[in-house]
């Protein structure tokens, strides 16, 4: 991976970049760390060229900072909002290699953009490779109608592999990964898109809607310690109308904004009581009593703003 065209110009971020595409090989969850590290450094950079203030010790507001200033491109402002809200519940076994590969692609960008920018915009980054992932497809029919499979070469992971479909339906694969995971569903230009099931070694399971190998649309995950969430989602985060229920008994329903508890909705816990309110980015602000006492108005409501009352 070429990322030391950046080595002059920004060191620190070649480091890490390097670290992270060393240990791809032998532990995804080691390289998301580093690509963290990376988006966290390049927002603090973009912050200080653009003259907003820093609050060093809270990723999540810097994020927020560089949303409000809308200088990003759409694609890596959701980069850097996946590598911050990386669901840290599932195992590092269980992460997809396409999926990491695909962030690592997106910090370069990142980081080129980044370079162009602020320090020379005549920068013309070398294209980037990444390894492919192997796979193997298998026909979605049983041996009763194999007659009727006709074969396909198709894109996977970078990688051309012949591939087989069931009565015209071109773009539904069964697929077995590394690590025997595999994917039921819908591809297309070599991502999961449509529908489809994945299940994850330890018996994870995301069924629902795809879009561009990230969750997108109304799915449900059932997480191996015995977690789920059934609802909305938006590249790869619960985002919308969803519910989550823990193994505890506890649950949450109501919205969703990139993983966080986010605008109203019901919190019923193990032992039976129940919290209704307002919440911001995963923290109660309000409670639904404070609400009906009139003690908020819809403005403090939209900013996110907090009365005196407890």
């Amino acid at each position: 991976m070429n990322f030391k065209a950046f080595e002059k110009e920004m060191p620190d971020i070649y480091i890490l970049a390097d670290d992270a595409d060393r240990a791809l090989s032998f532990d995804l969850g080691i390289a998301l760390g580093h690509l963290k590290e990376i988006g966290r450094l390049l927002i603090k950079k973009i912050l200080m060229n653009e003259q907003v203030k820093l609050i060093h010790t809270e990723p999540l507001l810097n994020l927020q900072a560089i949303l409000n200033i809308e200088i990003l491109p759409e694609h890596l402002v959701s980069t850097l909002k996946q590598l911050e809200f990386i669901d840290t519940r599932e195992s590092a076994m269980l992460l997809e290699s396409s999926k990491v590969n695909q962030l690592m692609i997106n910090i370069y960008d990142l980081t080129s953009w980044y370079i162009k920018t602020y320090i020379n915009d005549q920068f013309s980054p070398p294209p980037l490779l990444l390894r492919p992932q192997i796979t193997t497809l298998h026909s979605l029919s049983n041996a009763e109608n194999e007659t009727n499979d006709r074969k396909s070469i198709t894109h996977i992971e970078d990688k051309i592999v012949e591939g087989i479909w069931v009565d015209g339906n071109e773009d539904e694969y069964y697929i077995e990964l590394e690590a025997n995971e595999t994917y039921k569903g819908q591809i297309s230009n070599g991502m999961k898109s449509g529908k489809g099931v994945y299940r994850w070694s330890d018996g994870t399971k995301y069924e629902g809607q795809w879009y561009k190998d990230s969750e997108y649309g109304f799915g449900i995950k059932e997480y191996a310690n015995g977690d789920c969430y059934r609802g909305e989602w938006k590249e790869g985060l619960f985002h919308g109308k969803g519910t989550y229920e823990w193994n505890d008994g506890t649950k949450f329903e109501g919205n969703w904004q990139d993983n966080l508890e986010h605008g109203y909705g019901v919190k019923t816990y193990s032992d039976g009581s129940i919290q209704k309110g307002f919440w911001t980015l995963g923290e109660l602000i309000y409670t639904e009593d404070q609400l009906r006492e009139g003690k908020v108005t819809i403005f403090q409501l939209h900013k996110g703003g907090r009365t005196s009352s407890p």
